[in-house]
């Protein structure tokens, strides 16, 4: 026989027994001798308007420069249908177009969060410029790559003729 208390009948209602609310957990302390945590940053309204507009733009220029990296792709794919050639230089412009797009559109993005937060400026400054320097640092690379090319082959044709 099922008690009034619970049991086997299912039509008997339970009293709703509500979870634990869980207290909040303390900031971790600091170190003794830890330096103080810093305050942020904020920049004033003529500043957010330059970032703000740098932002856009470079947002902007990093979309529009997949997208010519995915022109370049889809030639690399129209020519190898139709004539069976791999166009590496097409393929290697696609490639850096759309690298290059990428984190300037993410540079771009991350300078707009400088101004559409509040007390986390410099952490959106940061990786803005973290995007830029991945973008320059591959210039860098290829620059140097190409110089070296350069004078393999300048030293070359001097050595040869």
């Amino acid at each position: 026989m099922a008690s009034a208390s619970g049991g086997a009948n299912p039509a008997t209602p339970t009293a709703h027994v509500s979870a634990p609310t869980p207290t909040p957990t303390p900031a971790p302390a600091r170190l003794p001798g830890a330096p103080p945590p810093r305050p942020q940053y904020e920049f004033n309204e003529p500043e957010n308007r330059i970032i703000r507009d740098l932002g856009s733009k470079m947002s902007f220029v990093g979309l529009y420069m997949v997208g010519i990296g995915l022109c370049f792709a889809l030639v690399t794919i129209q020519r190898w249908s139709r004539y069976q050639q791999m166009e590496i230089g097409f393929l290697f412009l696609a490639m850096l177009f759309m690298v290059f797009g990428a984190w300037t559109h993410r540079a771009g993005r991350d300078f707009r969060q400088v101004v559409d937060s509040q007390g986390r400026d410099v952490a959106h400054l940061m990786a803005a410029l973290s995007s830029l320097l991945k973008c320059y640092r591959l210039i860098y690379m290829l620059f140097f790559v190409g110089l070296i090319f350069a004078m393999i082959l300048l030293a070359s044709t001097h050595l040869g003729g």
